[in-house]
């Protein structure tokens, strides 16, 4: 075969190969079908009913959140084998909000706490220990309230404890009044007042029920307290054991400032001041004008500056508050101590170790009026509230003159909203817990039951019954601080297993928005 023949011959090959795979490709390309409408419809179908899947789940989320339905069905939190809901979580947490803003607000201090126009998330919270921001605050204030709350509830099923009718009314009365609140608040019914105010699920049987929980823990916590008795023994060795969180302590102090680190000249001029002291605060005084600096001479001039009266233990400074309350120490004792910021020249004055009767008083106040500049009251004001306390006393006069009689115009007159309910009665008064006026008059030596006078002080003019004297202050306080300490023992016992476990679904649900702390209304926690 010449050359050129076998050339052709491959060349022919090729193209016969060729042709044969373009055949192959055309025949399968031909055997393949077209998809039918039916077979397409199908698919369609299948794709669409996945999509419409998950729509109606997404769907179905939502009216579950904006039905309330997770709110009351999750579980924010368990406390022991309560399952608290999301809706039972926020009566706690915005009961934890209002507490701390009412506390501090009432101060002036709130404004220095938080920032209204911030959320609160994005705020350190000055009040917490752990670096937590005011919503992790709150979050944890209400979870440890209702660890306590569900603690003593259980305790009071246990001890088979049920609410006095008087607790049951209280609740009932509150029932009837959300009606009414609503209403003036622009509400439909008591639930949209409940919802806008706690959030989704919030409604009225929900919020009585955590009412009444909360009143049978408290109530059941006060009769567990009161169940504890004490003879005077017990109370005498429990006073004596804890005197420095008692005793009150009335002592002079004279600071000497260290100038330019020189603490040997300022120790000498303490010690230079204490030679000078003879025992009596008349030379305290002296000494203290004597060595005072010459840019705070006039301030020692009043002798008063040095007198600090009726400290407690925490409120003394450190470096001498235990040289102080010894035993044993006597009046015009002195000392000098090392401070921080140079030296201090102490003097004992006294001790007050609460050996006195507490009294019982009536009064009737009738305020004075505040009409000048500056928030002052003025001569026509007080006047005015005079002329006012003189007709009262003379209808006073012109009864049988019983403690009855003047509880019922106490009532009637009286503009002290917190004793004008109970006949204008102060049970228990210790001395210093009334403004100096008023206290006067009541622990003066000479008084006896049945005294009565007129009394003028900062918030007007009183008109004063004397009903008696009560037990002695030392017990009293004695009592108060073992009660309380035997009913930490005995709850912290009690409660010991119990712990407060938060809830991933109701958590989400729980505080979404919460209102702006500082602001005077709520929005619904969605």
């Amino acid at each position: 075969m010449s050359a050129s023949r076998e050339k052709r011959l491959r060349r022919e090959l090729r193209d016969a190969e060729a042709n044969s795979d373009t055949v192959k490709k055309q025949k399968k390309k031909q055997n393949k079908k077209p998809m039918t409408p039916a077979k397409a419809k199908k698919i369609r179908s299948a794709i669409g009913s996945a999509v419409a899947i998950v729509l109606v789940v997404i769907f179905i989320g939502l009216i579950f959140v904006n039905s309330g339905f997770m709110q009351t069905h999750a579980t924010a939190l368990t406390v022991g084998n309560h399952k608290v809901t999301p809706t039972e979580f926020n009566y706690f947490y915005h009961d934890s909000y209002y507490n701390i803003y009412s506390q501090y607000s009432s101060s002036g201090l709130w404004t220095y706490l938080v920032d209204s126009t911030k959320p609160i998330e994005t705020q350190d919270c000055s009040l917490s220990q752990d670096g937590e921001n005011w919503k992790e605050y709150l979050t944890r204030t209400a979870g440890d309230t209702a660890l306590r709350v569900y603690a003593l509830y259980d305790a009071a099923q246990e001890a088979g404890f049920t609410l006095d009718d008087d607790a049951k009314n209280t609740i009932e009365t509150t029932r009837t009044n959300l009606d009414t609140y609503a209403t003036s608040a622009g509400y439909k019914t008591a639930d949209d007042y409940l919802e806008a105010n706690y959030g989704k699920g919030a409604d009225v049987d929900s919020y009585i029920q955590y009412l009444t929980v909360q009143q049978t823990a408290s109530s059941y916590a006060k009769e567990k307290t009161d169940s504890f008795t004490y003879t005077d023994e017990e109370l005498r060795n429990y006073y004596d054991e804890n005197k420095q969180d008692f005793d009150k302590i009335t002592y002079r102090v004279f600071n000497v400032a260290t100038q330019d680190d020189d603490t040997a000249a300022a120790k000498e001029t303490a010690d230079n001041m204490k030679a000078d002291l003879t025992g009596t605060e008349d030379s305290f005084v002296k000494a203290a004008q004597k060595y005072a600096p010459e840019d705070s001479a006039e301030s020692y001039e009043d002798e008063s500056y040095t007198l600090r009266s009726n400290q407690g233990y925490s409120a003394i400074s450190s470096d001498y508050a235990d040289w102080l309350f010894a035993d044993g120490r006597s009046a015009g004792e002195s000392e000098v101590f090392a401070t921080s910021s140079g030296y201090s020249v102490v003097m004992f004055v006294s001790r007050d170790d609460n050996n006195y009767n507490t009294v019982n008083v009536r009064h009737i106040l009738v305020k004075v009026a505040i009409s000048g500049e500056d928030n002052t009251s003025t001569d026509a004001d007080w006047a005015e509230c005079k002329s006012k306390i003189d007709e009262i006393q003379k209808e006073w006069e012109a009864t049988d003159q019983t403690e009855d009689d003047f509880a019922a115009l106490a009532t009637e007159k009286s503009e002290d909203t917190g004793s004008a309910s109970n006949g204008g009665l102060y049970e228990d008064v210790y001395k210093g817990q009334m403004v100096t006026e008023f206290n006067d008059w009541c622990f003066d030596a000479d008084r006896k039951v049945g005294d009565t006078g007129v009394v003028k002080s900062s918030y007007g003019y009183h008109l004063m019954y004397f009903s008696g004297t009560g037990d002695l202050y030392w017990k009293s306080l004695a009592d108060t601080a073992k009660r309380n300490a035997d009913y930490t023992d005995w709850y912290n016992d009690y409660s010991a297993s119990y712990a407060a476990k938060t809830g991933t679904v109701g958590q989400w649900f729980t505080n979404k928005d919460l209102p702006v702390l500082g602001t005077s209304s709520t929005t619904a926690a969605n």
